[in-house]
């Protein structure tokens, strides 16, 4: 089982005891899902540089999640279907989504119910991590996953960062918005280019190196700093501006895949004696995704990996809400999980879950494919 522990640090009645109807209580459980995966098995073939991950023992990927479940106190009580929330930058999103509930703008805010709908229906609700680059605030649920190396170097590769101030700033940190940052390999990098435009079409207009800089300000001091981009002048308000530069370490951020896949797998088939605290009680998992991981479950079927390690089905369903016909950085080296920047690795083909042909490249494919031909 790819998930060697499901560890609870905290249990605690949701909502002061609050009874849901026929259903009666919720649990609210949170803790740290471990996995350990096989590079070699046909499941995770298609993760981006699994076979750069550093191995245990036995061979196996470790990495973790972070995990927080509501579930009927009396388990009996339930329908027998998980919702598997798939955090949106690791904030919470299906309550809001489904029980009209508030929409917290304080991740450490304890979890209201809303209208208690999916809990009066006897739904448990499974929120996992799966980004690799959430940064560690509290409240935030993230995934923490390994670095691809090669001899046990780090990989150094070409990225792009793209910025839009909205208030006056000079200094933007080498990350889309305030996720984990990608540092640069050399603070001195000549072939780093900085361009602005003024359109996501437009054409980009080339910064003089002198202009701008590697380094981040403190109290008025620059200091030399891989992790930030300093332009001499400050960042025009709403002008776009595009960062490329050779930066060094690559998360494996394509794992959050199999977190997914394998936090599902573990709630519907584990044993007691694994550690599944609802071992017997799940028959189905139904995961849910708005905006960002609503691109990230579309990327999640067109990639295949709906199929665990013991060939078995994990999700039943997926309800990909206001994805467009997107996808993103969510299986590449050097990827940012969060960016969603226009003309890239989000507008790819195919768009459409069943085949279309592309009238400009000829090409043909639908995001079903790969699932179709696992039958």
């Amino acid at each position: 089982m790819p998930v060697s522990r499901f560890e609870i640090t905290s249990k605690v009645l949701l909502e002061n005891g609050k009874e849901y109807g026929d259903i009666g209580t919720y649990d609210h459980l949170q803790g740290t899902a471990y996995f350990e995966v096989d590079p070699l098995s046909e499941s995770n073939e298609r993760i981006v540089d699994i076979q750069l991950a550093p191995r245990n023992a036995v061979g196996k990927v470790e990495f973790s999640a972070d995990f927080v479940l509501l579930t009927p106190s009396d388990p009996g009580k339930g329908n027998g279907t998980m919702f598997l929330d798939v955090v949106n930058r690791g904030n919470k999103t299906v309550l809001y989504g489904f029980n009209s509930a508030n929409r917290p703008t304080d991740p450490t805010s304890p979890i209201e119910s809303g209208n208690g709908f999916l809990m009066r229906e006897g739904y448990t609700v499974m929120f996992c991590g799966w980004q690799a680059d959430v940064p560690d605030i509290p409240g935030l649920i993230g995934l923490s996953v390994p670095e691809a190396s090669v001899d046990g170097e780090h990989l150094s590769g070409r990225v792009m960062n793209q910025y839009q101030a909205n208030v006056a700033t000079s200094v933007f940190p080498l990350a889309d918005r305030y996720h984990l940052k990608n540092p640069a390999a050399d603070e001195t990098e000549h072939e780093a280019e900085l361009m602005v435009q003024d359109q996501p079409n437009g054409i980009p207009e080339l910064i003089e190196r002198d202009k701008w800089a590697l380094v981040r300000v403190e109290d008025s001091e620059i200091e030399p700093d891989v992790s930030h981009v300093h332009l001499q002048g400050g960042f025009e308000l709403g002008r776009i501006y595009k960062l490329v530069y050779t930066a060094k370490g690559s998360r494996i951020v394509g794992l959050g895949f199999a977190a997914v896949r394998d936090i599902c797998s573990f709630m519907k088939y584990a044993s007691d004696e694994e550690g599944n605290p609802l071992s017997g009680y799940l028959d189905h998992a139904i995961s849910y995704g708005v905006s960002q991981t609503g691109r990230f479950l579309r990327q999640y079927i067109y990639t295949g990996m709906n199929v665990d390690e013991s060939a078995r089905q994990s999700m039943d369903g997926i309800i990909a809400h206001v994805g467009g016909g997107m996808r993103g950085e969510f299986n590449l080296r050097f990827g940012q999980p969060s960016k969603d920047v226009c003309y890239i690795i989000p507008e790819l083909f195919p768009f459409t879950d069943t085949e279309q042909k592309d009238t400009v490249t000829g090409k043909e494919g639908g995001l079903l494919d790969r699932m179709t031909g696992q039958g």
